[in-house]
């Protein structure tokens, strides 16, 4: 598969208590569920409270096509996680100021590819959103009620990531 991530961009190599080992690069560390690195995620909401979701590009290495949660990304080597979620909410939607980041917690995650740390943040963002083509197909605000978590949801071809966030952190708010 054609992909537009950079296949050699270095991440840092963690252990099981989230500390640095080493370094691996993205082509191994998204194939070697033993390689485990860092990741972010974050929630963007708007001022109704309704949350942007995003369908990722085709050309991602990772879950092509997916519904997925606002902005997410992996940390590079060096990186903090919150230095990667601003890197993330520019790089994919275009937001360089004008927000303040929210940490929800951490989780390390198990997939049949990768293992990442994976920390969670959310924020409130009024102003425009840029879509990145390569990284996005397509975005949209939904409200979080009934119909979306019973009907909108399941008709979704839906990433990991946001499954796990649904669980977690918005079916319990």
């Amino acid at each position: 598969m054609k992909t537009t991530d950079p296949q050699d961009e270095l991440f840092d190599l963690v252990d099981e208590n989230d500390k640095v080992i080493g370094t691996v690069k993205r082509r191994e560390a998204n194939r070697n569920p033993k390689r485990i690195h860092r990741a972010v995620c974050i929630l963007v909401f708007n001022k109704k409270g309704q949350l942007f979701l995003q369908k990722r590009s085709k050309t991602k290495d990772t879950y092509p096509g997916y519904w997925t949660i606002s902005a997410s990304g992996h940390v590079r080597s060096g990186q903090t996680y919150r230095q990667a979620a601003i890197k993330e909410l520019k790089e994919e939607l275009g937001i360089k100021e004008g927000f303040s980041l929210k940490r929800l917690g951490k989780s390390l995650m198990d997939y049949p590819n990768e293992t990442e740390y994976e920390t969670f943040f959310q924020m409130t963002y009024i102003g425009p959103i840029i879509l990145h083509p390569e990284e996005i197909e397509k975005g949209k605000f939904f409200t979080l009620n009934r119909k979306f978590f019973q009907t909108t949801l399941k008709k979704m071809k839906i990433s990991p990531e946001l499954d796990y966030i649904v669980i977690n952190f918005l079916q319990k708010a």
